[in-house]
């Protein structure tokens, strides 16, 4: 479970599953939202569920009030690259439920999640060029930065617009002013580290000998 600011970002349950069937066909969502989809009723959502615990290569999580627990959304890991050490996430908010910031709250969390915990190295995710919001929390918010442009790549209400390639490394991330913050709040607190112990020679000609009761005059030279 990972506490945030204003959220909790926990593994998506059973019982979040109607919330969740709400959120894929929510209009505020839908239209912003790079996929598209049939709308989905509950039988799928389970199905849908099912099919994501198996699936090595995906970890969706529910985004959740952290006082109450009562989901506010959507986030996770996708198309998860072992050997590149690379993801796609993406966040999903309820409009109108979630409060502000919960978005920018919640990609921190996944961001120190995946590169302090996982051990990605790489984040990406692709925005649709209208979406101001989501372009605010993760390019001005968050640091992610516009890797590439699609040009009239995907089709919202009878017009066609461009699809932006989003990407984070993991020292892009670790140069935001609240990046240790967070790290704690996913891994605890940084543990010092251990004082360094005097050396130890191991040539046996310096070896310190037994002790022996002083006398003068008696000094040893190699």
């Amino acid at each position: 479970m990972l506490n945030g600011r204003l959220v909790t970002v926990r593994p998506t349950r059973v019982a979040d599953l109607d919330f969740l069937a709400d959120l894929a066909v929510a209009d505020g969502v839908r239209h912003h939202v790079v996929g598209w989809n049939w709308p989905i009723s509950r039988d799928g959502q389970e199905e849908w569920l099912r099919r994501s615990l198996s699936d090595p290569g995906v970890r969706r999580l529910t985004v959740t009030d952290g006082a109450t627990d009562e989901p506010l959304g959507l986030t996770g890991l996708w198309e998860i690259d072992w050997h590149n050490r690379s993801a796609l996430t993406a966040v999903k908010l309820m409009p109108g439920v979630a409060p502000r910031g919960a978005g920018t709250d919640s990609i921190m969390l996944i961001m120190a999640w995946a590169f302090y915990e996982v051990g990605l190295r790489r984040l990406h995710s692709t925005i649709l060029s209208f979406n101001a919001p989501s372009l605010g929390a993760y390019v001005r918010k968050c640091g992610w930065r516009i890797e590439g442009r699609e040009r009239e790549a995907v089709f919202r209400r009878g017009e066609w617009h461009d699809l932006l390639r989003v990407a984070l490394l993991r020292p892009e991330f670790e140069a935001l002013p609240d990046a240790e913050e967070y790290v704690e709040r996913v891994c605890g607190p940084r543990v010092p580290a251990p004082a360094h112990a005097p050396a130890q020679s191991t040539n046996a000609s310096v070896q310190s000998a037994p002790e022996r009761p002083e006398r003068a005059s008696s000094i040893a030279t190699a």
